[in-house]
């Protein structure tokens, strides 16, 4: 009976976290179409804030979530350079690397 009451046990913790999970939609979103509507305001708290762990000789690192924020934001970083060099190179294959033969071939005919 031990696998049963197991089963039940997450299904219990599954059902918690969809509820914790709406719970906290509408205060982010909340919180996300307030920076839209005032930029300048985020800004000033990011930087209040890295002043602060500045002053304090804390490593930004130590926060809780400043971590996985650093590794999403280089990862999406990386995403994006690959992409851009990715989708030049494939452009250069297939449009034919930018030889100039119709160019030459269009300047030739009167």
């Amino acid at each position: 009976m031990g696998i049963f009451s197991s089963m039940a046990k997450v299904t219990k913790a599954r059902a918690e976290v969809v509820l914790a999970r709406e719970e906290t939609v509408a205060p982010a979103a909340s919180l996300i179409a307030r920076g839209y509507e005032h930029p300048l305001t985020v800004v000033s708290v990011a930087a209040g804030a890295g002043f602060l762990l500045g002053t304090t000789r804390m490593n930004p690192l130590a926060v809780p979530g400043v971590s996985g924020l650093v590794a999403g934001g280089s990862a999406d970083i990386v995403s994006r350079i690959i992409s851009t060099v990715a989708g030049g190179l494939i452009g250069d294959l297939v449009g034919g690397g930018g030889d100039g033969d119709a160019d030459d071939a269009a300047a030739d005919t009167p």
